[in-house]
């Protein structure tokens, strides 16, 4: 049986601002899925998903946003979406993904929203599980949809 998960600690400076950032997240040979948690939840929302047949040998990533579960965040002012986006990326790049498929709940999924739009040729497809998009960024989900 495939090994569920992996539990990793990330370490980086982003913008000034000193992240300890906590995932859980293995390899495998199919997509890799990145999930993003929305706003009071954590990566182990997602940590279940690895018993469900259809991911079976998918490689995933799923963290607790900066001052979330166990991550660490040393100024919490400084968290925005842009913000999130630019955590995500750097987390994505510790775990050497390339390409992803990306699925976000509520600021997760405004925050994957956001990642899909900038860099389309490595977000194979989008998921928003009951997303909370303002309404600025509804223009941005239509074209992205279409």
């Amino acid at each position: 049986m495939q090994q569920e998960f992996s539990h990793s600690q990330f370490s980086f400076d982003l913008d000034g601002t000193n992240l300890r950032i906590s995932a859980i997240h293995r390899s495998g040979e199919l997509c890799p899925v990145v999930f993003l948690h929305g706003f009071g939840s954590t990566k182990e929302d997602y940590a279940d998903i690895v018993r469900y047949p259809d991911f079976s040998n998918h490689p995933f990533l799923a963290y607790d946003a900066p001052g979330c579960g166990e991550s660490y965040c040393s100024d919490l002012s400084q968290i925005s979406i842009p913000f999130l986006e630019n955590v995500a990326l750097e987390v994505i790049k510790h775990v050497n993904f390339k390409h992803f498929h990306l699925v976000g709940h509520s600021m997760g999924g405004l925050t994957a929203l956001m990642i899909a739009h900038k860099y389309p040729d490595r977000v194979i497809s989008f998921t928003n599980i009951e997303g909370n998009i303002a309404p600025e960024d509804c223009f941005l989900s239509r074209q992205i949809i279409q």
